[in-house]
């Protein structure tokens, strides 16, 4: 649902810029783009399914596929798909202070109603993006410092920078029997992009990844080699 967290995967087109991210709904003006433009239907998509359609985009002949071919080409046209009949702008709508939304998907004034106990029935949850050190400055192979989501799925978006003359970062999964095996990661820059590892790099070019954790799994940015300087890899969990 584009109502909470979204992020739009297609090449920058009029304004909307690749990998933007939007919180609570999107402008207007993004909302019109989704009118009139069907490929930006295809590519401005919720955060948590983006590595399935990270997938899919990857897939000659599939609707995200061909979108982003489309988008890429610069032949994207206004109704080139006839998209007209998009949910009503009040969905999209970004909410401003009084605004807030119920369990049904309702835009409600917080005011409107309050429990027998004196608090307003519309209690707002959730939490900042949770700042993620896997590996700081790291100058051998190492395991490094493990993510561990308890209470709900995150969504790590993480960079590797460093000094280094070569690397190579594996990236591992652990869930119940504390067992690791290699986890696909999504190149956050390049869509064709994405593996279990990362080889090469340096500080002047920061790589950018993202990876899906469930709640009670282990992931980790395992240094496999490293000569030449250091490696650090840090990035932001959203829920």
């Amino acid at each position: 649902m584009i109502r909470n967290q979204s992020i739009y995967i297609g090449p920058t087109y009029k304004g909307l810029i690749q990998h933007q991210v939007f919180y609570n709904g999107i402008p207007e003006s993004v909302y019109r783009l989704l009118q009139e433009v069907g490929p930006v239907q295809r590519l401005l998509i919720p955060v948590h399914l983006l590595p399935t359609i990270r997938k899919k985009m990857r897939m000659a002949g599939t609707q995200e596929y061909n979108a982003y071919q489309t988008m890429q080409a610069g032949k994207a046209q206004i109704n080139d798909e006839g998209v007209n009949h998009v949910m009503s702008s009040s969905y999209y709508d970004t909410p401003v202070p009084n605004k807030q939304y119920n369990s049904a998907g309702d835009v409600i004034n917080p005011a409107d109603s309050y429990d027998p106990d004196g608090i307003q029935k519309v209690r707002v949850t959730g939490a900042a993006a949770q700042t993620v050190t896997l590996q700081d400055a790291a100058t051998a192979a190492g395991n490094g410092t493990p993510f561990s989501p308890e209470d709900s799925n995150y969504t790590l978006t993480f960079e590797i920078t460093g000094t280094s003359a070569s690397r190579t970062v594996l990236f591992e999964l652990a869930g119940p029997s504390g067992q690791y095996i290699p986890v696909t990661a999504f190149s956050v820059t390049d869509p064709t992009k994405y593996g279990p590892q990362s080889t090469g790099g340096s500080n002047t070019a920061p790589e950018s990844w993202q990876v899906e954790v469930p709640a009670g799994y282990l992931f980790r940015a395992r240094i496999g080699a490293v000569a030449g300087g250091n490696v650090t890899v840090k990035g932001k969990a959203v829920t």
